[in-house]
């Protein structure tokens, strides 16, 4: 039984076609490049979000002073004891222009941040950060994470963990 096997060219340009076309839908051809990771000195994205108050805040409007932003968890056990030493700092040097947001991505709720909020006195903008939008456009991965910006907002400096007064000091020192 030796049976002849023939294509014809119509069938092998087909088989082609298919072949690329399969291959581009496996490939892909539309891949969106990830954003650029941020660096020291880059100039920090704006944005606009929404304080747990419902205050509309836009960092590029932050002016005069530098602006920490503190990407946290409020189950946290680091942010929970490093809190109090952002609040004394930002009673201390709020008159001088800084300004200090905690925001609370991923699995927080409103009304989780609002409770910790509440349990530790914050008197600085918490903002529900929806979906994680704001935690990925800044490339955060980790919590907590606090990123330091310089009054024209450029990053000067980025923490992974807890943070003291010392560490507060020694980076806003000399914008404050």
């Amino acid at each position: 039984m030796n049976r002849k096997f023939s294509i014809s060219a119509q069938n092998v340009a087909l088989i082609c076609i298919f072949v690329f076309l399969l291959a581009r839908l496996l490939i892909g051809c539309d891949r969106e490049t990830p954003p650029a990771r941020l660096q020291l000195g880059d100039l920090a994205p704006d944005f606009a979000a929404k304080d747990l108050d419902g205050n509309v805040v836009v960092l590029s409007s932050l002016k005069e002073g530098p602006v920490v932003l503190r990407f946290f968890e409020s189950n946290c056990r680091f942010c929970k004891a490093d809190t109090p030493a952002f609040s004394e700092f930002y009673k201390k040097h709020q008159n001088k222009g800084l300004k200090i947001l905690y925001i609370g991505s991923f699995y927080e709720s409103d009304k989780s941040l609002r409770a910790f909020a509440e349990e530790l006195g914050t008197i600085f903008p918490v903002i529900l950060d929806n979906a994680a939008k704001l935690a990925d456009q800044y490339g955060i991965r980790a919590y907590p994470q606090t990123l330091f910006l310089s009054p024209d907002h450029k990053i000067v400096a980025a923490l992974l963990g807890g943070v003291g007064e010392a560490e507060l000091s020694e980076i806003l020192g000399k914008y404050l």
